[in-house]
């Protein structure tokens, strides 16, 4: 059988929904040519009507090494990852990412947009509070498909104060339990517990940058006092939990953030401390 009608027979076979006709008459083809397209497509498929996602999965992406502008596999693949709801949240954002800018450079602007919008949906539905995070991150500007989707996505703005919101939350739940696990060991003190705790979690924080990107680029100044606030506040209290050998570069950034806040009459009291205090020596503790 030519290559051509066995990839008619194994067609009808899925249309018909005989998986594993599908598959051997797939083989054949590709134990002609082991990188055509639609064999491993079709293999996608009929594996995942028979219910065994990994290896679809597999197959699928296997297809799409051979024609990854090809949005067939990827959309197989979408399929795949929205059936089985939060334990494929992270692999549908990828995926999604990828039609994205398929559409993106086929110039269809709403089915790039509908990527976009259905894994930060599904994420938001199925996927944990760190996952929906990290969906939303695919509209904002450092996003492969901003600059494409630009006017069609929420504004930037609007897309940070949720991620400070969700890190937040999360920061705090994990503080609080890492604090709690810590104390009962040996020898610990609750201080010293904490400080070592919230060295650790701010240490990997993204609060600093996410602040400070609420802050370019929002046109509400209420906002943007607001979460200059939130900035020095984090950047202060990050100084206070990190070891002697590492405060230099995070004290100048506090004094930096307190100064511009002085020096606009911000009213706000630990900025004026800060500027007050720490220059006339007082502030020792935080050095």
């Amino acid at each position: 059988m030519s290559t051509k009608a066995a990839l008619k027979t194994a067609k009808s076979a899925i249309d018909s929904k005989n998986w594993d006709e599908a598959i051997e008459q797939a083989n054949t083809v590709l134990a002609k040519d082991s990188e055509n397209y639609f064999a491993k497509l079709f293999i996608g498929r009929a594996l995942e009507g028979l219910g065994r996602m990994d290896s679809a999965a597999q197959a699928y992406n296997d297809a799409t090494k051979v024609k990854p502008q090809d949005p067939q596999a990827w959309l197989g693949l979408r399929g795949l990852y929205l059936r089985q709801g939060n334990a494929k949240v992270d692999e549908r954002i990828d995926v999604e990412v990828q039609l994205a800018q398929i559409y993106a450079e086929l110039d269809d602007a709403h089915k790039a947009q509908t990527a976009i919008d259905g894994l930060v949906d599904h994420a938001r539905r199925h996927g944990t509070k760190l996952q929906y995070a990290r969906a939303l991150a695919t509209q904002l500007p450092t996003s492969p498909i901003y600059s494409y989707l630009e006017g069609r996505l929420p504004k930037p703005a609007a897309v940070y104060t949720r991620l400070a919101e969700i890190h937040e939350a999360e920061e705090a739940s994990i503080i609080k339990r890492q604090i709690d696990e810590r104390r009962s060991r040996l020898g610990a003190t609750l201080e010293g517990t904490t400080i070592e705790v919230k060295n650790e979690v701010y240490g990997a924080s993204p609060l600093e940058d996410i602040y400070q990107s609420v802050v370019d680029w929002t046109s509400d100044d209420e906002v943007r006092r607001e979460y200059e606030e939130k900035l020095l506040q984090r950047a202060y209290d990050t100084l206070l939990v990190l070891s002697a050998g590492k405060k230099e570069a995070k004290r100048e950034k506090v004094m930096k953030l307190a100064q511009d806040m002085v020096i606009i009459k911000h009213p706000y009291l630990l900025a004026w401390q800060i500027e007050l205090e720490w220059r006339s020596g007082l502030a020792v503790e935080a050095h």
